[in-house]
């Protein structure tokens, strides 16, 4: 008889058992492959979206809160902040760049975000079609955004779809980006005045022009008074000259209230500024200051909390699995013993009667890897598309070296637990055996 027939029946002879064998190292390995792909995913998305941001100030609030809807765009901010206490903590010596970001509004989903030009490079972005945006109220969309150049939009309030239309406002697409594999694919990107003018907010341009006039008219005024008095005249009708601009300006601007952003993005020029600079921000000022790599850590503890859980629980099935295999064989082992004797009379080696056996528990161990696997793969599409973290970061199934590892690693398990009914069988006493059936 053909040894995978042999193998065959002796299967089917107990297909109960194998059944539960295969089901439950399918379960196992689908288990370890989902937790592998959505920590590997989740942790190069931190990475990527992360990288070469250091502190994060913001509304008071929750940090965590903070770092989740001003980096990953994956929750909903704290709140806002003014202007121009913004500006004046951006001016700090230990700070290398500050990158604005006012939000508060989204297009089906697609959060719009208010900033600069920095924005785009922080992400080494380039523009895969049109131009980046020259005026306020164009916009630049990212490469997972199903829109083209040219079109117009309307921005809903709030960062989830389904909030009120700002039907008075539009935008005009200039520019789609490369993809860039990170957060930046799902934004639509324009200027922090654009954002602002929609909220009734001055325009951090004519904010700071007028700022620019208080400080001007208050040095001529202090001027005035250190002249000598024949050109008192002359500086008299020149301050009043300027008060009247100023005035003007005031009337252009009243109706807006002062600029407010959600949040600044901060590299700093050192590690220490990394620590100096929050404890400053968070005692001295009514803002708060949030480090981006603290959260994350915090963050992925808890999640790992989880995971570990889940870990436990695939290490625990395929341990039952691997020993349904070594049961399975061992127990039949002792009803085949005359099968075997007679085997091994008609001409079957021990080598061969080893390695059928040893056959048998390889067969079910690769049926369960294989199905677990085919599993693993639809379970992780689906929860791609169900899940809306996997969903707006575009998840992808990715064969690396952590799936190689478990499909070894279980394959190896199933071999050994094999090892030892097949070399059992194996030093099987052909006359012993033939004695006692007769």
């Amino acid at each position: 008889m053909n040894d995978f027939i042999y193998i065959y029946l002796s299967i089917k002879s107990r297909l109960l058992n194998s059944t539960l064998t295969v089901l439950l190292t399918s379960f196992g390995v689908l288990i370890a492959i989902l937790l592998s792909q959505i920590s590997n995913h989740i942790e190069k998305r931190l990475k990527s979206d992360g990288k070469g941001v250091d502190i994060v100030v913001g509304a008071k609030g929750s940090p965590l809160q903070l770092v989740l809807s001003s980096i990953y765009h994956i929750d909903i901010p704290n709140g806002n902040i003014p202007y121009e206490s913004a500006l004046e903590i951006s001016k700090n010596p230990m700070i290398e760049k500050a990158i604005p970001l006012a939000l508060g509004d989204n297009w089906k989903g697609f959060r719009i975000v208010g900033t600069n030009l920095d924005y785009i490079k922080h992400f080494n972005a380039e523009i895969k079609k049109g131009r980046l945006w020259n005026n306020d109220f164009e916009m630049v969309a990212g490469a997972n955004i199903n829109i083209d150049v040219g079109e117009n939009i309307s921005g809903a309030h709030g960062v989830i779809n389904g909030g009120r239309a700002h039907d008075d406002h539009t935008y005009k697409i200039v520019g789609v980006l490369e993809p860039t594999s990170s957060v930046l694919d799902r934004l639509l990107i324009t200027s922090v005045n654009s954002v602002l003018e929609i909220h009734g907010l001055e325009n951090i341009d004519d904010h700071n022009e007028h700022n620019h006039e208080e400080d001007k008219n208050k040095n001529k005024h202090h001027d005035k008074h250190e002249e000598h008095s024949d050109e008192h005249d002359d500086n008299h009708k020149h301050n009043h000259d300027s008060n009247e601009n100023h005035k003007k300006f005031e009337k252009n601007v009243s109706s807006y209230l002062e600029p407010e952003i959600t949040a600044l993005l901060i590299k700093t020029k050192s590690p220490v500024a990394n620590i100096n600079l929050p404890r400053f921000i968070n005692r001295q000022t009514n803002m708060q200051a949030a480090n981006p790599a603290l959260e994350i850590t915090r963050l992925t503890t808890m999640f790992g909390m989880g995971s570990k859980t889940l870990t436990f629980l695939s290490i625990f099935l395929i341990s039952i699995a691997v020993l349904s295999i070594f049961s399975g064989l061992a127990g039949n082992l002792e009803n085949r013993m005359g099968d075997l004797a007679i085997l091994r009379a008609l001409g079957y080696s021990k080598k061969r009667i080893f390695k059928i056996i040893a056959m048998e528990g390889t067969s079910i161990i690769f049926s369960g890897i294989f199905l677990g696997t085919i599993m693993s793969f639809f379970s992780f599409e689906i929860l791609s598309h169900i899940v809306t973290p996997l969903h707006i970061s575009k998840a992808k199934f990715i064969v690396n070296f952590e799936f190689y590892i478990i499909i070894a690693s279980v394959f190896i398990a199933g071999c050994i637990a094999s090892i030892i009914p097949a070399y059992k069988g194996s030093k099987i006493s052909v006359a012993n055996q033939l004695s006692q059936n007769i």
